[in-house]
């Protein structure tokens, strides 16, 4: 998700340049990310808690690759814009689903050392979306980055998918209404 979330800070110049992007769409396309991002924490949070971490991060990072599709085969802004709300949308939940992840799986005692393994990885993120990012556009483009950003949401959406264990948070399924 830092990935995602900084990686215009880098090719933001190569959508300048293409789209003839100002100052206040740059900042459209940001608002959509986080927009999406900060307004679906409730509605995912309820869902995790009814379908568990492991299904609902993996199905919301498909959206994320969706986004980075729509994003590098967008024609304007506001198929730019679409595609940073849906990748908004998609990686919304990966935080919090390692945090649910680790109260489910783990001990107390490790939450500190889990949470800074964690932090440690997503701070990774944000460094590979700065001069890896930079290099990477030397040999490809802004919309084949994109697409390569899509294929590793997918694989980790896979790898969430197939070699996370599942383990539902209580077997006492609340009603909707009530969770709401």
């Amino acid at each position: 998700s830092f990935l995602f979330r900084n990686v215009n800070s880098v090719v933001f110049p190569e959508l300048t340049s293409e789209f003839g992007l100002t100052p206040g769409a740059l900042g459209l396309l940001t608002s959509a990310y986080f927009l999406t991002y900060g307004g679906s924490q409730l509605p995912l949070g309820i869902l995790m808690d009814r379908y568990g971490p492991r299904r609902v991060n993996a199905t919301m990072l498909l959206v994320a690759a969706a986004g980075a599709v729509v994003f590098a085969f967008a024609t304007g802004l506001s198929g730019l814009a679409f595609g940073r709300a849906l990748i908004g949308l998609g990686v919304a939940v990966c935080l919090m689903a390692s945090m649910t992840a680790f109260v489910l799986w783990f001990p107390l005692e490790r939450m500190s050392t889990l949470v800074g393994w964690m932090l440690m990885v997503g701070a990774s993120g944000a460094l590979a979306a700065t001069k890896p990012v930079e290099l990477a556009l030397r040999v490809i483009d802004w919309r084949t980055l994109f697409i390569v950003l899509a294929a590793y949401a997918v694989c980790a959406s896979l790898a969430i998918f197939l070699f996370v264990p599942e383990k539902a948070a209580s077997s006492q399924r609340i009603a909707l209404r009530s969770q709401i």
